[in-house]
């Protein structure tokens, strides 16, 4: 998901994320519908005798959990390309910012490029004296061409 912010003053961010589909608040009503339903059916067997099937009912709902906290929190990953006068600035994090690398907007240059196999997708590039920083990577192909067309206009 892209969302293009322009400000007074000439400044232009783009933020990026990773789609995802649901919220945490989804995800939690999810589980909880999951786990009625799953503890009733194994409440009802072991009713019947087959109380051997209650601890594999909450492994199972333990993996479930454990698999939507994982999609949860891949889902909070953002990144934020700025671009302000004279500066390109890429920041990542999750929660909070794990890295933000800044380059001259004269001397940057967007690159689409084609992945070493043809079956994965092409990788949008912003590089600049030697270094290169991949943007993006979660975005679907058309999202990644919308994203460098965009940038390639405005660097």
């Amino acid at each position: 998901m892209i969302v293009a912010e322009q400000y007074e003053g000439g400044m232009v961010r783009f933020t990026l994320r990773p789609n995802s589909s649901l919220s945490w608040k989804g995800n939690s009503e999810f589980f909880a519908w999951m786990s009625a339903v799953s503890l009733s059916i194994a409440a009802w067997f072991a009713w019947q005798g087959a109380w051997i099937i209650l601890p594999f009912a909450w492994l199972e709902l333990a993996a479930l959990a454990l698999g939507l906290y994982m999609v949860s929190s891949r889902s909070l990953y953002k990144e934020v390309v700025s671009i302000d006068g004279g500066t390109v600035e890429i920041c990542k994090g999750r929660r909070q910012l794990e890295s933000r690398i800044s380059v001259r907007r004269h001397w940057a240059q967007i690159r689409l490029e084609a992945a070493e196999y043809g079956w994965y997708p092409r990788r949008l590039f912003i590089r600049s004296h030697g270094q290169a920083t991949e943007i993006g990577s979660f975005l679907n192909e058309v999202e990644r061409e919308e994203l460098a067309g965009k940038l390639k206009k405005i660097v």
